[in-house]
């Protein structure tokens, strides 16, 4: 078998992997697997999932808009036409656990010199806004039951698609919500991250950046290994191995 030929057959057999490893399986130098991954990626064979690291999933995570981060993002477009920000709902994340979602929070993440004024702007049009307090507890009177917004500070790198969050960043951010504002439960948490990795391909670096930003990755990684999430060569099998 040719070395081109073992490359193309190792990366169909495996979900995640990185440039070392195929440098390792296929005996071939650095540039050489660069040159043929290339080619597969090309081909559409191959798909980047991180620096340095490939996946031969094809699918990304749809990300969607429903009715009120579509209203809202419209209108902070339109009135802050130069702002920077970032919008959001738990409810992205309901088809892919078996709990009904009854509540949900919308997260509008701003520069900080914005934060007050986002929050007076969406208090005229919504009842139950706040914003949110860099501890590990709500604000008092914080309610999941009234479908609150809540306007914080948007983290740096935060990765994202234009003004939505992407899948990478509401993954790591549900992780450090889900107990402070009682989003879920941690298993359906977890159940979260299987259903995703059966369907989507995910990039790892955007998850293991944005997690040592938030200063979570420890914790992530750490339940990830007490759980013993699967084993196979996986996107969380990658956060382990870091």
């Amino acid at each position: 078998m040719d070395k081109k030929t073992l490359v193309k057959e190792y990366a169909a057999s495996h979900r995640y992997f990185s440039l070392e490893e195929v440098v390792k399986a296929a005996g071939i130098s650095v540039q050489i697997a660069k040159n043929y991954l290339q080619e597969l990626k090309d081909g559409k064979i191959v798909f980047s999932a991180g620096r340095g690291i490939y996946s031969s999933v094809k699918d990304t995570f749809p990300l969607q808009e429903n009715n009120r981060v579509k209203k809202i993002r419209q209108m902070i477009q339109r009135e802050y036409p130069s702002l920077d920000f970032i919008i959001w709902n738990t409810l992205t994340f309901q088809p892919y656990y078996h709990h009904q979602q009854t509540h949900n929070i919308t997260f509008v993440e701003v520069e900080y010199d914005a934060v007050h004024s986002i929050y007076d702007r969406l208090s005229k049009d919504y009842r139950f806004v706040m914003i949110e307090k860099s501890s590990r507890t709500p604000v008092k009177g914080f309610d999941i039951t009234h479908d609150p917004i809540v306007v914080r500070l948007m983290a740096r790198n935060s990765p994202r698609q234009g003004h939505l969050a992407s899948l990478e960043k509401m993954l790591v951010d549900l992780f450090v919500i889900k107990d402070k504002y009682s989003t879920m439960q941690a298993s359906d948490y977890w159940e979260v991250w299987e259903s995703i990795d059966d369907f989507y391909r995910v990039n790892v670096t955007d998850i293991i950046t944005y997690a040592k930003t938030r200063r979570y990755f420890r914790d992530i990684v750490s339940q990830l290994i007490e759980k013993h999430i699967d084993s196979e060569v996986t996107f969380y099998a990658y956060l382990k191995s870091v």
